[in-house]
C-alpha cells in the first residue's frame, strides 16, 4: 500500500508499517495544558539582557567608526555584535508545540509510527492526529510574596556585608566575603525586583496574558534603550550650549535631554503593538512593561558600576533602584500606553489606521507591477485594479468587526474553571444589579485610583516631566547643600533624605495609578 513500507527485523521478519500521519490544522477549540514554570521566565530574561547590554557597546563602535570613518572600529563592531544579536534571535524564537492526538476509531489502529523515531501505542484503536501550533501559554510569573521576599533577602545580605566589609574585627574576611557575592549580588540586584514588579502589576490588572506577548514587550523597552543611549551619548552633548558651566550641562542631560529621548523612544515602543492594543487597561500593562523592560538594561549598568563602591554602594544601589526607579520608569511609560489604549478605542482613528495599511499595500503593488512584475496575476501590469476610498470616505466608513481571540480557559487548583471575560469583567461574573455596580466603581475610584488623561500629548507630557522632575531634584538635592557650604556628610543625608521622599511618592502614585485603571473603561 502506498500509505505503508515494509520493514525486515534482526530475525529476516517482515513487517508492514504505515507511514507516520502527516501534519494537518489544529481545530479550533483545541485546549492543551501545560505544567506551571514560573522560574522559567526570570532565567531567560537574565540571558537576553546580558547579550543584550554589550550589543549596546558593540553598536556604539559601529556608530563611531561611521562617524570617524574608521572602518576597521565599524568592522570590529559589526563583528562583535552579530553573535550577541544571533543569542538574543534564538532566545526570543518562536515557540512551537507538536501536538499528537489519539482519537478513538474503529478503522484507526494500536501502533502509529512517529517521524522523528519510535512509536505511539494505544489500548484501542485510533486515528492518530499531529499539529504543530504556536506556543500561547499564559503569562506564568512566580508569586509576587516570594518575589519580594528574595528581593529583601538580597538587601539584608548586602547589608550584613557592608557592616563585615567595615568592622575591624572581621578585616579581610569582609573584603573575602564581597567578593564572593558580589557578582551574585549584582545579577539578581538588577533583575529580581524588575520581575517583582512585573508581577506585581499583572496581579493587580487582572489581564491573562500570552507569555510570548509580554516577552516581547520587554524586549521592546530593551530596545528603545539602544536609541536613547545613542541620543545621550552623541545628540545630547552636541546640542548643550556650550557657554554652560559643568553643572548646568550635566543637570541639562538630566532634566531636559534624556527625560525628553528615553519617553519619545520608550513611547514608539509601545506604540509597536498598536495593532493588538484593545484598551486603556492593556494600554497600560504594555506601557508598564516597556517601562520594565528599558529599566533592565539602565540597571545593568548602574548597579554593576556600584560595584566599585563596595557592599554599601551596591547595596543602596539596588535599594534605590529596585524600589524607586524602577516602578518610576514603568509608571511614566504606562502612562503613554494608556493613551495610546484611549486612541485606538476610537473607531475614526481605528479606519484611518486601516486607511494607511490598505494605501501602504497599495504602493506596493503598484511598484512591484511596475518593475515588470504581474504581483496580482490579472495579466496586466497596470497595478492596482481596485477601487481607492479617499482617506475623508474611509474614515467614515463602517469598520468590519474586529476578530477577537476565543476566551482564555484557567484552571484553579481546586478544578473551577474561569474564562477570560469572567476574569477581565467581574460585574458580568457576578449577580450585582448595574446600578448598584456602577456606585462601587465610582465611589472606587473617587476614593482609590487615579484617572490618566486621554490625550497622548498630555500624557506624554506627563511622563517626561515626571521623570524630569526625578532626575532634576535627584542632582539638585545634593549639587545645592554643598554648594552652600553644608559639606559632603550633610549634603549626602539630604540627597538620601530626598530620594526616599521621591520613592515613597512614586510607590503612591504607582498604586493610585494600577487602582484607577482597573476602573477606566467603566467610565
Amino acid at each position: 500500500m502506498n500509505n505503508e513500507k515494509i520493514i525486515i527485523d534482526s530475525l529476516n521478519r517482515k513487517f508492514r508499517v504505515p507511514y507516520p500521519t502527516r501534519l494537518s490544522n489544529a481545530p479550533d477549540d483545541l485546549i492543551i495544558a501545560r505544567k506551571s514554570s514560573p522560574w522559567k521566565i526570570y532565567f531567560g530574561m537574565v540571558g537576553t539582557v546580558l547579550p543584550a547590554f554589550f550589543l549596546l557597546y558593540t553598536s556604539l563602535f559601529i556608530i563611531i567608526g561611521i562617524i570617524d570613518r574608521n572602518p576597521i572600529m565599524t568592522l570590529s563592531g559589526g563583528l562583535c555584535s552579530m553573535p550577541l544579536l544571533f543569542i538574543i534571535l534564538y532566545l526570543y524564537r518562536p515557540r512551537l508545540i507538536h501536538v499528537k492526538l489519539a482519537i478513538p476509531s474503529e478503522k484507526g489502529h494500536f501502533l502509529h509510527p512517529l517521524p522523528s523515531g519510535g512509536s505511539l501505542q494505544t489500548d484501542m484503536k485510533t486515528d492518530l492526529k499531529r499539529y504543530i501550533i504556536r506556543d500561547d501559554s499564559v503569562l506564568d510569573l512566580p508569586p509576587t510574596n516570594q518575589l519580594w521576599l528574595v528581593f529583601i533577602s538580597v538587601v539584608i545580605v548586602g547589608i550584613l556585608s557592608s557592616i563585615l566589609f567595615f568592622s575591624q574585627l572581621v578585616g579581610y574576611m569582609g573584603v573575602i566575603l564581597f567578593v564572593v557575592i558580589a557578582i551574585p549580588l549584582w545579577l539578581i540586584g538588577f533583575s529580581l525586583p524588575v520581575l517583582a514588579w512585573w508581577g506585581t502589576s499583572t496581579q493587580s490588572l487582572g489581564l491573562p496574558t500570552k507569555r510570548r506577548d509580554a516577552e516581547s514587550w520587554l524586549l521592546a523597552g530593551m530596545v528603545s534603550a539602544f536609541p536613547a543611549f545613542i541620543f545621550n551619548s552623541f545628540a545630547a552633548p552636541a546640542i548643550t550650549p556650550s557657554s554652560f558651566p559643568l553643572w548646568a550641562s550635566e543637570l541639562f542631560l538630566l532634566a531636559i535631554s534624556a527625560p525628553f529621548c528615553e519617553e519619545i523612544f520608550k513611547g514608539l515602543a509601545v506604540a509597536l503593538f498598536l495593532p493588538s492594543i484593545k484598551s486603556p487597561k492593556h494600554g497600560f500593562q504594555i506601557g508598564f512593561t516597556v517601562g520594565l523592560g528599558f529599566a533592565l538594561i539602565e540597571n545593568f549598568q548602574y548597579i554593576g558600576v556600584s560595584l566599585f563602591g563596595g557592599p554599601l554602594g551596591i547595596t543602596l544601589t539596588i535599594l534605590i533602584r529596585g524600589i524607586g526607579s524602577i516602578p518610576g520608569h514603568a509608571v511614566w511609560t504606562a502612562i503613554t500606553g494608556t493613551a495610546i489604549g484611549w486612541l485606538v478605542k476610537e473607531k475614526k482613528f481605528k479606519n484611518k489606521l486601516e486607511w494607511h495599511a490598505k494605501s501602504l499595500s497599495v504602493g506596493a503593488v503598484d511598484f512591484i507591477e511596475a518593475i515588470g512584475i504581474d504581483f496580482d496575476g490579472d495579466g496586466d501590469l497596470s497595478g492596482h485594479n481596485d477601487s481607492n476610498l479617499d482617506i475623508e470616505s474611509s474614515i467614515n466608513n463602517n469598520s468590519k468587526p474586529i476578530k477577537t481571540e476565543k476566551p482564555w480557559l484557567l484552571l484553579d487548583k481546586s478544578g473551577k474553571i474561569f474564562d477570560q471575560f469572567e476574569i477581565t469583567n467581574p460585574s458580568k461574573s457576578n449577580n450585582f444589579d448595574d446600578d448598584y455596580h456602577s456606585k462601587i466603581v465610582s465611589d472606587y475610584n473617587v476614593s482609590s485610583g487615579l484617572i490618566l488623561p486621554k490625550s497622548i500629548y498630555v500624557s506624554l507630557s506627563l511622563a517626561i516631566l515626571g521623570h524630569s522632575f526625578w532626575n532634576a531634584s535627584s542632582y539638585l538635592s545634593y549639587f545645592l547643600p554643598e554648594k552652600y557650604g553644608l559639606g559632603e556628610t550633610y549634603s549626602s543625608l539630604i540627597s538620601i533624605l530626598w530620594t526616599l521622599i521621591l520613592i515613597i511618592s512614586i510607590l503612591f502614585i504607582a498604586n493610585r495609578l494600577l487602582k484607577g485603571i482597573k476602573t477606566t473603561e467603566f467610565n
